[in-house]
């Protein structure tokens, strides 16, 4: 019984702690990634659409081009590179 209540105390506090400093929870939300856990924030993707002006300048932007226009739909992840990382650089 002892030990219970000793394991209530000591989550209400590590609960407490990431609540009060959000840096710690960035940083174990980095280190469970890193490990192949799922985040503990659901992963968020920005919509962006790809479209050519009158002018045949390609825009990107996340607004709808004017109707007629043809365009393609991106989506972006939070957790994806937009560079994959050299070969031999170790992440520290």
């Amino acid at each position: 019984m002892r030990l219970l209540l000793l394991l209530i105390v000591f989550l209400l506090v590590a609960g407490l702690v990431l609540y009060l400093k959000p840096e710690y929870r960035d940083r174990i939300q980095d280190l469970s990634s890193d490990i192949g856990l799922s985040r503990i924030t659901p992963k968020k993707t920005a919509h962006l659409y790809k479209w050519r002006d009158v002018s045949g300048n390609w825009q990107i932007t996340d607004q709808l081009p004017p109707e007629g226009i043809d365009y393609e739909k991106l989506e972006y992840r939070d957790d994806d590179n937009v560079l994959p990382r050299p070969p031999g650089l170790q992440r520290q």
